[in-house]
């Protein structure tokens, strides 16, 4: 028999099956905070009877984004933002765990949603200094990262 549906207890957190909802970037937010998108989402997966949602990589400085379109949590209009989602899953959902994951896109920093290429968005271009370990460019041909 499958352990799936069993219960989990990972430290104090009791999951009452092993069901885990992956973090997957949308790329819908509107200077990292969260939209009417994220709800709608977000809302559908807590009603799915996971044991467990994890919030999608959340950047925790503006220059952390991937794109201009991903989530963060580095300013009070974004916490304002995902309060309210949060506020209405609660509200509305199973009791489900809802975890998140922090981020920073390091030298992935400032490229362009996947559906149109992903490439580095020069500074010129409306794009950010990436800031990264090291000095080395996510592809061939891109601004380096400050290291």
């Amino acid at each position: 028999m499958t352990a799936l549906f069993q219960p989990l207890s990972i430290g104090r957190l009791a999951l009452p099956n092993r069901i885990v909802i992956a973090p997957m970037c949308q790329y819908s937010a509107v200077y990292g905070s969260a939209t009417d998108w994220h709800l709608i989402h977000l809302g559908q997966l807590a009603l799915s009877g996971a044991g467990l949602l994890i919030i999608e990589a959340t950047a925790v400085e503006a220059a952390g984004r991937i794109t201009p379109g991903c989530l963060g949590l580095y300013s009070e209009a974004n916490e304002v933002a995902l309060s309210r989602v949060l506020l209405a899953l609660r509200a509305h959902g199973t009791g489900m765990p809802i975890a998140i994951q922090l981020a920073h896109a390091g030298r992935k920093a400032s490229s362009r949603a996947p559906w149109q290429g992903g490439a580095q968005i020069p500074i010129a271009g409306g794009g950010w200094q990436a800031c990264a370990p090291s000095a080395l460019p996510h592809l061939d041909g891109e601004e380096p990262p400050a290291a």
